[in-house]
């Protein structure tokens, strides 16, 4: 089966194909306005330049407008099924700009690129294997990533009990 956005890009392709050919129609139409007899003055021979080729105008109005809302359809599409890459850095700059644009902030796009916790596990491990950091600060980090990510766990199961006892027998 074919995804949308092809059918989406061939629609905007075709109606493209279709405005470039109605554009051509409509030169050819208004210039042979000009072996008529039209009288010399500039603004009479634009006029029926125009009235000649008036049904391709509104044709190529109407055709371009298609492929407008076939080409942000594409756009729209292709950026539904990209995959966003998870990087701290690009969590930072999404929430500055959602600061700076409230309204950008329904689309929740922080949470999509926000890296999960197997995500900075595997920046980890791959920190680990090219020798950028050494065996007890890997075990540190990993340790802190396990702490931090059962410490969300619980805070976002609301759950979270903590019993106190004092042993007062002894």
């Amino acid at each position: 089966m074919v995804s949308r956005h092809w059918l989406y890009f061939g629609g905007f392709v075709i109606t493209g194909i279709l405005l470039i050919g109605a554009t051509l129609m409509g030169i050819v139409d208004s210039l042979s306005a000009l072996s008529g007899s039209v009288p010399t003055s500039e603004e009479f021979i634009l006029i029926a330049m125009l009235g000649a080729a008036a049904e391709w105008v509104m044709i190529v109005l109407v055709l371009g407008l298609v492929a407008m809302v076939f080409l942000a359809a594409t756009v729209i599409s292709v950026l539904r099924t990209a995959s966003l890459p998870r990087d701290d850095r690009l969590v930072s700059i999404v929430e500055w700009v959602e600061q700076r644009y409230p309204v950008l902030r329904r689309f929740d796009v922080t949470e999509k690129v926000s890296p999960t916790t197997e995500d900075r596990r595997q920046q980890l491990k791959d920190q680990y294997i090219s020798g950028e950091i050494n065996d007890a600060e890997f075990e540190r980090e990993m340790e802190q990533l396990m702490n931090d990510a059962a410490s969300t766990e619980e805070s976002q199961s609301g759950t979270e009990t903590t019993i106190e006892t004092d042993d007062k027998s002894r």
